[in-house]
């Protein structure tokens, strides 16, 4: 499997099975009816699907959030800078969707994060910058993981249709064995 050579930190592969390949469906079957082995298949198929919409919510979560960041780290940088020139900085301030104010600002020496859940916090620019940039690295590290897990459950998938494909034709050429004899 080419995902699980550069796999990062992901208890994935211990919390869902890894799909089996079948190289030899009748010896796969073992007493057991083409439509029972189906069903299972049908089964782990459903949740890997599941999964795989998980992993592309919070994918998407991530990658909504990572900008956003960045964008607090720039905004962090340039008043720094402009803090160590000792000159004004003049900002837009967007107040809802479409409506921004402008503002001079003068010997800037802190700001106000959200961190979530309604919390806001006061921090030095210094503190502000290297906070952010701690949460930008932890945000790409978390987004290479969502990546990787994602990649990881599409080959469960495809691994699960093709075995699903592979008894359903095996059932096919038995059956139509069974009517020509």
């Amino acid at each position: 499997m080419a995902a699980a050579e550069q796999k990062p930190l992901s208890n994935l592969p211990q919390l869902i099975p890894e799909a089996v390949f079948m190289e030899d469906v009748e010896s796969f079957l073992q007493g057991r009816t083409a439509e029972e082995v189906l069903n299972e298949l049908r089964g782990a198929h459903q949740k890997y699907k599941y999964i795989e919409a998980e992993i592309v919510q919070r994918k998407k979560r991530l990658s909504f959030k990572q900008p956003e960041i960045r964008k607090c780290l720039d905004a962090v940088t340039l008043l720094l800078a402009q803090q160590e020139a000792g000159e004004q900085t003049v900002l837009d301030f967007s107040l809802s969707d479409q409506v921004y104010a402008r503002a001079r600002l003068a010997d800037v020496s802190s700001v106000n994060l959200w961190l979530g859940a309604g919390v806001m916090l006061e921090y030095s620019l210094e503190d502000a910058k290297e906070l952010l940039v701690r949460q930008l690295e932890g945000c790409q590290q978390q987004l290479d993981v969502v990546q990787w897990e994602h990649l990881y459950i599409k080959d469960q998938l495809t691994t699960t249709e093709v075995s699903m494909a592979r008894v359903y034709n095996w059932d096919v050429q038995q059956r139509r064995a069974g009517a020509a004899s």
